[in-house]
């Protein structure tokens, strides 16, 4: 398929700069869509549960309303990794441009020869690496370096342990969130699933 889906390109110098920040548009247009499916979600969630706690809610209307719930929260899962793809996809474009913009410096001190030899796979696990540190600003070229110029087993270590670190920081919320004493009965194995938004606005 080629590096990250475009085409046939296989290394690095093989992108076009005006593909990726094609590519960035329209992963953006992708985040707003899906940002606004898991807000919907999390207030068809917040409605079912309010109505369904009720008192005086019969037996037959809280197993309704915990079937519903159970299905937005499929819905927003669905959502939510989708989501989680596309910021993941648009780090890792921005953290390629800053990459391609750098190709003079990174020849001077022998690196871009280098990610350009770096088989597809590995090459594309450590531009993902890169993005992690990238966040809002730009990385410099000594970071650029740093992650091209070292062991790559060690780099793939680095990796798992930050997406062990995610899942961990993901678990607790939710801990958190299943602690607030919901009296409604979850179906279909959902117990320990709670709708996480957090509102960025």
């Amino acid at each position: 398929m080629g590096l990250f889906g475009f085409g046939r390109a296989r290394k690095l110098q093989d992108l076009k700069v005006s593909d990726l920040k094609k590519e960035r548009l329209t992963q953006e247009v992708k985040q707003d869509q899906l940002i606004v499916r898991i807000r919907h979600a999390q207030e068809q969630h917040d409605g079912l549960l309010e109505s369904a706690s009720e008192p005086g809610v019969t037996d037959g209307e809280v197993d309704a309303a915990a079937y519903k719930m159970g299905q937005v929260n499929k819905t927003k899962d669905r959502a939510e990794k989708d989501l989680q793809e596309v910021i993941t996809r648009m780090t890792v474009i921005d953290s390629t441009l800053d990459i391609i913009d750098k190709k003079q410096e990174l020849e001077k001190r022998g690196i871009w020869k280098k990610i350009n030899e770096i088989p597809e796979e590995e090459l594309e696990a450590q531009l993902q690496d890169l993005a992690v540190d990238r966040k809002e600003s730009e990385i410099n070229l000594d970071r650029i370096v740093e992650v091209f110029d070292v062991d790559r087993q060690a780099v793939q270590s680095k990796r798992s342990a930050d997406v062990r670190r995610s899942r961990d920081a993901i678990l607790k919320m939710r801990g958190r969130k299943s602690g607030t004493g919901d009296p409604t009965p979850a179906s279909s194995g959902d117990e320990d699933k709670t709708l996480l938004l957090n509102d960025k606005d």
